[in-house]
């Protein structure tokens, strides 16, 4: 394999890593916040990315521009998972959490399949085919405008959690919810807003993915795979490391399936996932909860 080739690979998965990385930090924010894993982090990504499909295909609107009115959904869609099922397993054990998350997984990959059928779809934009080339290694427009919405969306998220008045109180209910409730912090109302945020986030990585990729009812247990796999690389709740671990994850993934060129190159991901966790049980950085 020629070193251009390998180029190609590790930045072509790089772009795609960013995305990752904004899907699991929404996801690394919420159990940060709640503590609840949530298996079905893909398939409310998954739904986010049919919405941006139907809007395109019946009113011809650009996925960029989708999210905007993609993201209010999502946002109601996390209300009412929060409402009927999270808030009732807050504090049960994980078995209980990844009961009730499965049963919603199946439940979203279910009404897909029956609304939308199992045949591949995709959207059609103007940048379909374009990309920057230089040293013959190759671009594509969609995938690095998809790289960098999700590199600036994810630095306005931790500027939010840093910078800010709510951030503050957010990091309070994270670090010790009962310490939190005494300083007179609503730490419900905390947890409810940031589980709604997170949802509605997965707009643009809905977007950003829908620009350049094909859409199957079962897209949603591949990105809850990978966002669940990038939160544990990075550490539990540790929204830099999961940032980090999408960008370690979309190069592994692309480098290997360009060097095996096999089906059994994805193995080689979890390989480098169980060694990661081997050598760093409580994430890339050591900050997380231990996995």
């Amino acid at each position: 394999m020629s070193f251009t080739t390998l180029l190609q690979a590790a930045l072509s998965g790089l772009l795609l890593g960013g995305i990752y990385a904004l899907v699991a930090m929404s996801l690394a924010l919420i159990f940060g916040v709640m503590r609840v894993l949530n298996f079905a982090h893909g398939d409310l990504l998954m739904t986010g990315m049919y919405g941006v499909v139907v809007l395109s295909s019946t009113f011809a609107i650009n996925p960029y521009v989708a999210v905007s009115l993609v993201a209010p959904i999502l946002a109601l869609l996390g209300f009412l998972v929060y409402a009927i099922l999270i808030r009732r397993v807050m504090g049960a054990g994980p078995l209980m959490q990844a009961q009730v998350t499965l049963g919603l997984s199946f439940a979203i990959q279910s009404t897909a399949l029956l609304v939308f059928g199992a045949d591949l779809l995709n959207v059609r934009t103007s940048l379909d085919g374009s990309a920057f080339r230089f040293a013959g290694v190759v671009v594509g427009k969609p995938e690095l405008i998809g790289f960098l919405i999700s590199v600036v969306v994810s630095g306005v998220l931790t500027w939010l959690i840093l910078r800010t008045e709510f951030g503050r109180r957010l990091r309070a209910v994270a670090q010790d919810p009962t310490m939190a409730t005494l300083c007179g912090i609503p730490v419900r109302s905390v947890q409810m807003i940031v589980f709604v945020t997170c949802t509605a986030l997965l707009a643009v990585p809905a977007g950003c993915l829908m620009a350049f990729s094909q859409l199957t009812p079962t897209a949603g247990i591949q990105y809850s795979l990978l966002s669940l796999m990038v939160v544990v690389l990075g550490g539990l709740g540790d929204l830099r490391g999961a940032f980090v671990g999408g960008l370690l994850i979309g190069v592994v993934e692309a480098v290997t399936s360009a060097v095996f060129n096999n089906p059994a190159a994805p193995g080689v991901i979890y390989l480098v996932f169980g060694l990661a966790l081997l050598v760093r049980p409580r994430g890339l950085f050591g900050r997380g909860s231990e996995a």
